[in-house]
């Protein structure tokens, strides 16, 4: 069901806190808990399946429904280019299914990891597709953290990319960056590989592709891998580099101009009631 937006009008009211989540999924019901005794490395046969899936079902549908479909255009793919390690890839969290630019256009063909949060796996059909594709969901206890961590820190190893979502919940088609939560830093530093930030913008439909599609097309902005700065201490480290990738990020929306599908407007009832607190 849907919390904050009227589709007539094209209007999002904002949530009273960035963290909040513009739906409202209170209609989903809670299956899949995450904790020790969830196994995120997967038996030989399971991964067997899920490579077969990735390479040879998801990734090449997607790159095709990317295309023609959204009109995916992906620019500075030049600054993927001398990366021979894993790294964590960042951007904002503004589609439905930007988890699958991070899958399909980013780092071609290089396996890659999507950290989500544990209610996406909660949807019927969809939940085990996006698992099969490559999806993580996020712990639910201290001990199911250990192993989350662990399993990041293999999948680096293996040279895999893994995205987060810095700004945590999905707020459709917004343009303009929100806090950084520092969990995307921490992984980059402890495994000592490179942030790579990309941005989404969209660009109106225009001519025949407007009767296909209505709402925006897709443009994908690549920026430059950003490093550590190891001369720090490691909590220096962490908040020196979100905020380098925040500042990044930001540089390319202010230089590219997004197009408003969605228009964002401060909701009042929520505004009164923290004026009220």
């Amino acid at each position: 069901m849907r919390k904050n937006i009227d589709s007539k009008n094209r209007i999002v009211y904002i949530p009273s806190s960035p963290d909040e989540d513009v739906f409202h999924n209170a209609t989903r019901k809670k299956q899949l808990f995450v904790d020790e005794n969830y196994n995120y490395q997967k038996s030989w046969l399971v991964r067997v399946c899920q490579w077969f899936l990735y390479y040879f079902i998801a990734k090449p549908l997607f790159y095709i429904y990317g295309k023609l479909y959204l009109g995916i255009k992906v620019k500075g793919k030049k600054n993927l280019k001398g990366i021979k390690t894993g790294a964590i890839t960042v951007s904002n969290h503004v589609h439905y299914l930007d988890f699958s630019i991070a899958t399909t256009f980013i780092g071609r063909w290089k396996r890659s990891h999507v950290i989500s949060n544990r209610e996406n796996f909660d949807v019927p059909v969809a939940g085990r597709l996006i698992s099969a594709y490559g999806v993580m969901p996020l712990p639910d206890t201290p001990k199911a953290t250990i192993n989350f961590y662990k399993q990041i820190s293999v999948y680096l190893k293996k040279k895999r990319f893994i995205h987060i979502f810095p700004e945590a919940t999905m707020w459709p088609y917004y343009n303009k960056l929100r806090p950084f939560k520092s969990g995307a830093f921490h992984f980059a530093i402890a495994n000592n590989v490179p942030v790579i930030p990309y941005v989404i913008l969209f660009r109106k439909s225009k001519g025949v592709g407007k009767i296909v599609r209505k709402r925006p097309k897709i443009t994908v902005v690549i920026c430059k891998p950003i490093y550590a700065n190891f001369d720090l201490d490691k909590k220096e480290q962490i908040a020196d580099l979100c905020e380098q990738t925040h500042s990044i990020m930001q540089q390319v929306l202010d230089k590219n101009q997004s197009y408003d599908y969605f228009l964002y407007v401060k909701n009042n009832r929520n505004s009164q009631e923290n004026s009220k607190e």
